[in-house]
């Protein structure tokens, strides 16, 4: 369950993408890959709220084209058993958290992955241990999180059926203060809430979110998953954890998205599929960060999602000739410090360059969105590419433009990601 308090904070220099030089063959990540990325946290176990209603909660996950979910382990609510069956036989993929009574939780969690075999696919220790505190066999405090850390590492990977599903580790202690995590964790984890509207990984100010997590974890030499991570959507002025607009939420995300892959992010879960109780006078801001309102209706975030997904889904019948090696060589002039760049490859062979361009998005002395003119860059193939189709996720899942027989086209690359799906040319005859 989110806190404020559980905010990354501080500076760093990391750069989570390096923007692709003259002549440099970029390894694609397949699409596959990048789309099982994406996850989102959820509250089967509230069952007196939105997430009462599991059937949408599947329709939702279906509709937006997402599989992993981050949920509390089964038995930690008044939700049955069968709920967690109906969305795992809907093909939801589970990292469940667990509570203080550790043998209960694994039992929970056996029983469902007995009951739909890999539909666990992680576990993650205690949540957030900072903000509530845990004991565990007269230790309190961290130490206590920590030790029970190791308990739930080793009767994990001691439990039969479990072979192959990764520990992810808790969440709330100092990472300065821990130097190794051998036999606590498979996975490095953290949580990243962007402050006062900022973007994921680059502000003008210095603060760079997810980059000082990232940097936070590199020494355990881990695997990294982001389990928590969004904006909510009730728009405030002033200073600290600020709320957004829907429109610059769904830009916060989609961004954080593309940010945390493009770093090496195993998976990313987006905090929270629904809003869990109506809040009409915005009184709470954590009955906002849902990418559905309470109603269940879409917001926009939902919508951008739903698009890129779609997008990145769409293959053609017969497979692109070229490209074997899964590398396209360009080369991008006139990308600012702020944009980013991640190389995308579909099974039929054709490739999807995304842009990203992290300008200031929100006005934390008004609380209104800000707009930045779109950065000027040239997308240079080296070779002609037969076709490129632009897709600006956050308008539609229909190319907004295409472009046949090109090796250079200019682009303005806007304050969030702008997908350049490139078929190559045929290979030149020997």
């Amino acid at each position: 369950m989110h806190a404020a308090e559980g905010l990354i904070t501080g500076l760093c220099a990391l750069a989570c993408v390096t923007p692709a030089r003259a002549g440099n063959a970029v390894q694609a990540m397949p699409v596959d890959a990048f789309l099982d990325t994406l996850a989102v946290n959820t509250h089967v176990n509230y069952t007196d709220g939105a997430y009462a209603n599991v059937r949408n909660v599947g329709d939702d996950l279906a509709w937006l084209g997402i599989r992993y979910v981050r949920d509390a382990s089964p038995g930690s609510g008044a939700a049955p058993l069968s709920s967690y069956v109906y969305l795992a036989q809907r093909g939801v993929k589970f990292n469940f958290l667990m509570h203080e009574n550790i043998t209960q939780s694994i039992e929970e969690v056996t029983r469902l992955n007995t009951a739909v075999p890999g539909s666990v696919a992680a576990v993650e220790g205690f949540n957030e241990i900072n903000n509530w505190p845990v004991s565990y066999h007269g230790l309190t405090g961290i130490a206590a999180g920590l030790a029970a850390q190791r308990e739930v590492y080793t009767r994990i990977h001691d439990t039969q059926g479990f072979a192959g599903v990764p520990v992810y580790d808790l969440t709330g202690f100092e990472p300065k203060q821990v130097e190794s995590r051998v036999n606590s964790a498979d996975y490095a984890n953290q949580h990243v809430y962007p402050q006062n509207g900022e973007q994921p990984t680059y502000e003008a100010n210095g603060d760079t979110w997810m980059g000082n997590a990232i940097n936070g974890l590199k020494k355990y030499q881990l695997p990294l998953v982001i389990t928590e991570f969004g904006y909510f959507s009730s728009p405030q002025a002033g200073w600290y954890m600020l709320g957004v607009d829907e429109p610059t939420q769904a830009k916060g995300v989609l961004n954080g998205y593309m940010d945390a892959a493009a770093a090496g992010v195993k998976r990313t879960y987006v905090y929270e599929l629904l809003d869990e109780k109506p809040d009409p006078q915005n009184k709470n801001d954590g009955m906002h960060y849902g990418l559905f309102r309470n109603d269940n209706s879409p917001k926009l975030v939902a919508y951008a999602i739903r698009n890129l997904t779609t997008i990145l889904n769409t293959s053609t019948v017969q497979r692109t000739r070229v490209a074997a090696t899964g590398a396209l060589t360009y080369t991008l002039s006139g990308m600012p410090v702020s944009a980013n760049s991640l190389l995308l490859r579909k099974k039929d062979g054709r490739f999807v360059l995304v842009l990203w361009n992290e300008t200031r998005i929100w006005d934390r002395a008004k609380g209104t969105p800000l707009s930045s003119p779109p950065a000027e860059v040239e997308v240079d193939f080296g070779t002609t590419a037969s076709r490129v189709d632009l897709y600006d996720p956050n308008v539609s899942e229909a190319p907004i433009a295409s472009h046949r027989d090109v090796r250079k086209i200019s682009v303005s690359v806007p304050d969030h990601p702008l997908l350049l799906e490139v078929t190559p040319g045929a290979p030149p005859r020997l």
